[in-house]
């Protein structure tokens, strides 16, 4: 018979570990607490006078409080671990929800004001929020002066990590940062998808707008003002306001593309956060700036779990059968149990104590 847990097999050690030192520390406890109320009687009369002065007076009437506290406890920590087995058919359901990511790909992505560059910071907080929803589908639009879907809507994780991984500021010849395209090319897909399964799942999907939000083009604020009738806009800033200079390519200098700045070669790109923010606010969604750690990350997962989800796979599995409630109820009842005896222990004494006066009184009445 197959058994198993809630957790994988693998870390049993490490849970038998813990058990094993939760359970000797609440043996610890209790030998301390019976310590402390022995000293407390002691301050009152003398330990072993205690049978002499009182005939209902036994230790060993207390003796199954401590075994119906630790073995209570023990059989606790079982339940926790959710036991498995047997075996029963379950249905299996996946629910998932979509994001997709709107990646700016413009030559000011490749400033170095975050490490290794902006494109690059950005890849990698995509890659930590895919592998951190992992029922969730995801697609990928990348845009400079124009906007392209790089990655249908998915639920491949490796495949949408493998088309993100080769999308560069080469992928789009088009120079400039259109932003109102990519949201119009991700307002179409979600209307794609509405035909295909003849519903409408605004609460259920999200873009991702990743961008330094400089040079825009197009109307970003009434385009998130029309997306967010189909989604929410989640926005996440990357680069330094103060800005970043970075090298203009000779091909671009030479055909002017960038005028006085190209004429010197480099460029000071800066993060436009005030475009970003009113992007968001009309998207309904929040604006993050770009952090070292994963705090900006964190915060958009925050945003993506008030979204609900909807159900995309339905199957029928055979599953071990979860037995929690059997260790569940054996640590109810041996707490119960405690509960009863404490309440039992004056009536054992006071049973002990007529038991120990009535020789007392045969010898006297002979």
């Amino acid at each position: 018979m197959k058994f198993g847990f809630g957790f994988p097999l693998s870390q049993l050690p490490l849970w038998l570990t813990v058990a094993l030192g939760a359970v000797l520390l609440s043996v610890g406890a209790l030998y301390w607490l019976e310590i402390r109320r022995k000293r407390r009687i002691a301050l009152f009369v003398q330990h072993t006078l205690l049978p002499r002065l009182v005939g209902s007076y036994d230790e060993r009437v207390r003796r199954p409080l401590f075994w119906f506290t630790v073995l209570g406890f023990a059989f606790l920590l079982l339940a926790l671990a959710q036991p498995h087995w047997g075996r029963a058919w379950k249905e299996v359901r996946k629910h998932s929800r979509d994001v997709l990511v709107c990646l700016d790909i413009s030559e000011s992505m490749r400033a170095t004001d975050l490490l290794p560059s902006r494109l690059e910071r950005a890849k990698q907080k995509i890659v930590t929020l895919v592998d951190h929803s992992p029922g969730d589908r995801f697609g990928l639009i990348a845009f400079t002066g124009a906007a392209g879907l790089q990655c249908p809507m998915t639920l491949d994780h490796g495949y949408f990590k493998a088309v993100l991984s080769a999308v560069d500021t080469d992928s789009i010849s088009r120079e400039g940062t259109d932003i109102a395209a990519a949201l119009a090319g991700a307002v179409e897909v979600f209307k794609d998808e509405d035909t295909k399964r003849d519903e409408f799942a605004r609460d259920t999907r999200a873009i991702l707008l990743i961008s330094d939000g400089e040079e825009v083009s197009g109307d970003a604020i009434e385009m998130a003002r029309e997306a967010s009738q189909y989604c929410r806009v989640y926005v996440i800033g990357v680069g330094d306001p103060d800005g970043a200079e970075i090298e203009i390519p000779g091909w671009m200098a030479r055909e002017g593309v960038r005028g006085a700045a190209a004429r010197g070669m480099t460029h000071l790109s800066k993060l436009d956060e005030e475009t970003l923010i009113r992007v968001a606010d009309a998207g309904n969604g929040p604006y993050v700036a770009a952090t070292p750690d994963d705090w900006d990350i964190e915060q958009i997962r925050g945003a993506m779990e008030r979204l609900e989800s909807r159900m995309v796979e339905s199957d029928v599995r055979l599953q071990l059968v979860n037995r929690y409630q059997w260790p569940l109820t054996a640590a109810i009842a041996l707490f119960a149990a405690e509960g009863f005896w404490l309440a039992a222990m004056p009536w054992l004494r006071a049973w002990k104590a007529r038991r120990a006066t009535q020789p007392r009184r045969e010898t006297q009445h002979g």
